[in-house]
């Protein structure tokens, strides 16, 4: 909860801080709000750890093979990573820039996703037979 807070006010600080320099520094305002947004997803990254380990305890019970959860977090990093880039290319009008990165990692997503689905239809094949 603590870091929520935190996280919250450092966040609205940063965009109260852009909001001002906008008008007169709006080169200066994007860098604010992106070194914002790097300090609050590293924070969030304090989260993901504990959730991390707590899957793969799930994997380990249940007999999932580690890759499987592998790719589902390559997934999962490309698609912050674009989303965030592609927010912060949108905020500073760029628009296209941004809907190119989200296309992008839309993509990548899905190309680390290629074995996890591979295996998923190779078990329902095997099912179907």
């Amino acid at each position: 909860m603590d870091t929520v807070i935190k996280v919250a006010a450092a966040g609205l600080l940063a965009a109260v801080a852009a909001l001002v320099l906008k008008k007169d520094n709006p080169a200066g305002a994007f860098l604010i709000a992106l070194a914002a947004g790097v300090v609050i997803v590293g924070a969030a990254m304090g989260f993901i750890s504990p959730i991390a380990d707590f899957l793969r305890s799930l994997a380990d019970a249940a007999g999932v093979a580690p890759e499987h959860f592998s790719a589902l977090y390559k997934a999962l990093a490309i698609s912050i990573v674009s989303y965030v880039a592609a927010e912060s290319c949108k905020d500073a009008g760029e628009k296209a820039v941004g809907g190119y990165i989200e296309l992008a990692g839309g993509a990548a997503a899905l190309y680390v996703s290629l074995p996890l689905m591979s295996d998923v239809f190779s078990l329902l094949r095997s099912f179907l037979r």
